[in-house]
């Protein structure tokens, strides 16, 4: 609808043709939160092309997952033979990236939460996305959750993969694309971090001595 193109660009700063990409759809159904039937936004989860989850939005942060269907990271097809994948908290971060030209972009079906363990069981049985990744950008949300989240992912996926996408003064990549621009959340992943390895110790780290030293 009007209404629904013209919230995603004005407010999310989303295209239409991203939208498209990522066969973004809406409709009406009934909220949890709303306890009634609303105009919703429908996050359609795809793999190998047929449709396996949808995650519903609506007004006030009212969402869901489709009942009893399979949790899988959102745009998962997106990776499949790629060497590089990012990993982002939300859906609306996914748009963001594709929204930057890049392409190859996964969103947790579930945010984390700061109490309780991180389940990532959608991880687990679809580990084989990630054996044959040379390169893996964690682009969570800047809080205390993301940041558990983040720890757990770079547990599971191996440090010497894993590089930091930093939001510096915004929480995530929606925001950073809001703030600054498209082409300044691209620059953003050529900018990434490679998580320290224990036990290993670069020239960068011995920089300043050895200018001092001279």
């Amino acid at each position: 609808s009007d209404v629904f193109l013209k919230y995603a660009k004005e407010v999310r700063h989303i295209s239409e043709s991203t939208l498209n990409n990522l066969k973004i759809t809406e409709g009406k159904d009934w909220m949890p939160k709303a306890k009634e039937n609303i105009s919703t936004i429908h996050f359609n989860y795809f793999l190998n092309d047929e449709l396996i989850n949808i995650k519903y939005r609506g007004k006030n942060k009212d969402f869901k997952l489709h009942k009893d269907s399979e949790k899988i990271f959102y745009n998962l097809d997106s990776i499949a033979t790629d060497k590089e994948c990012v990993i982002v908290e939300g859906e609306w971060d996914v748009c963001a990236f594709v929204e930057s030209k890049i392409y190859n972009v996964i969103s947790v079906p579930n945010g984390f939460t700061v109490k309780g363990d991180i389940k990532l069981d959608y991880l687990d049985n679809y580990y084989n996305y990630f054996e044959n990744k040379e390169r893996i950008y964690l682009a969570l949300d800047a809080d205390e959750a993301g940041r558990k989240g983040q720890a757990e992912f770079i547990t599971r996926l191996g440090a010497d993969k894993c590089y930091l996408i930093d939001f510096k003064d915004c929480k995530d990549a929606n925001e950073y694309l809001i703030k600054y621009g498209a082409n300044e959340l691209n620059k953003l992943k050529k900018e990434a971090k490679q998580v320290p390895l224990e036990h290993v110790e670069t020239l960068k780290d011995f920089e300043a001595d050895l200018d001092d030293f001279y």
